[in-house]
């Protein structure tokens, strides 16, 4: 009975002091504390994210061919070789978690960078269009073909149009009436 009482009265304890650190505005601080940036301050760093030469100390392209030229530049002539002569069709995405996963981190996709404005200014909104675009854009170019830039773009926009859709629909809980 004694420890029946000794519960009862921990638990009102517990309750009041919840209730004052509440009111002191303790937790609230911390949670407000969390969302420390605006709109205005995420479009102030965006802006002067893609003006910038170097980004975290790493070289941004300002277009296509300076990102050709990194590449060049940074990867072996053995590597360069094998990569030519790879078959193009399944070559996106058998890079995609490499070379792809390097050039989102580090040409800045995400965050925003002179060469994703660049891309975005072609029609890529999505990280994941503008490294299949790069590296399948890098292949056409060391084997000499066209590009076809506005086509490739439209074909990526629209691919990710019916990913969206999909998930949309996926995601969509369909709600009977009930008669």
């Amino acid at each position: 009975m004694q420890i029946l009482m000794i519960n009862r009265i921990g638990g009102a304890v517990a309750t009041v002091l919840f209730c004052l650190i509440l009111q002191t505005g303790f937790l609230s601080e911390s949670l407000h504390a969390q969302i420390d940036t605006t709109d205005t301050d995420m479009v102030e760093d965006y802006n002067w994210r893609i003006m910038q030469r170097m980004l975290n100390g790493i070289y941004i392209p300002q277009d296509l061919n300076d990102a050709f030229y990194e590449l060049e530049r940074n990867t072996s002539d053995q590597a360069i070789s094998r990569f030519r002569k790879a078959p193009g069709d399944d070559l996106s995405n058998k890079l995609f978690f490499g070379l792809g996963r390097w050039m989102k981190s580090n040409w800045q996709f995400y965050e925003g960078s002179r060469f994703s404005h660049y891309l975005r200014g072609l029609g890529l909104s999505h990280p994941d269009d503008m490294v299949t675009f790069v590296i399948e854009s890098f292949h056409l170019y060391l084997n000499e073909e066209d590009i076809r830039i506005e086509e490739r773009v439209e074909e990526l926009r629209e691919r990710r149009f019916l990913i969206s859709r999909r998930m949309m629909q996926r995601d969509t809980i369909s709600v009977d009436t009930i008669r």
